[in-house]
């Protein structure tokens, strides 16, 4: 008895414990698309001084927004097609410092321009729809794979009527 008393208090305090850090964690979703975007495009600045530290040993080009090109880099706003204004997605700049000073005019223009930030909003708003009905449909193909097909009815067992000889 004592034994599942302490096991109880055990369990009690360790779901305690885990709900409250559980309640303190943020939810999904809760930046803004303006905290968003300039948290990415300081990850973009990592990549970038990354790439100034060691250009030929650089591997990170699949997660960049700049890539090299003909007489420079080539820098597009994210993978989206996310305008700054203007139609502007896409631009092309000499040097990595341009870059830098690209991104950071980004970051500017996100803080300070309501069209960007509608246009930010909008972008995530598409971006979970495409991710809502991706996971819809794969829960849709998951359940139907994992039913299971009609079985045949099963033979009734039971105790066997043996055949005697009339007259024994």
């Amino acid at each position: 008895m004592q034994l599942k008393t302490m096991e109880r208090m055990v369990l009690t305090d360790f779901i305690e414990k885990r709900s409250a850090r559980k309640a303190d964690k943020p939810k999904a979703g809760a930046r803004s698309v303006v905290e968003t975007f300039r948290l990415r495009v300081a990850e973009q600045k990592e990549y970038l001084e990354a790439y100034e530290r060691d250009p030929t040993g650089f591997k990170k080009w699949r997660s960049t927004w700049f890539q090299r090109v003909p007489g420079g880099f080539g820098v597009s706003i994210g993978r989206d097609a996310v305008s700054a204004g203007q139609g502007l997605s896409y631009v092309v700049v000499e040097t990595a410092k341009e870059v830098a000073e690209f991104l950071d005019d980004l970051a500017q223009h996100a803080e300070e321009d309501l069209g960007f930030q509608k246009a930010l909003e909008e972008n995530r708003a598409r971006r979970a729809a495409v991710l809502n009905a991706a996971k819809a449909q794969s829960r849709a193909a998951k359940s139907a794979s994992v039913k299971s097909p009609a079985r045949a009815p099963r033979a009734k067992t039971g105790p066997r009527r043996v055949k005697t000889k009339a007259g024994e």
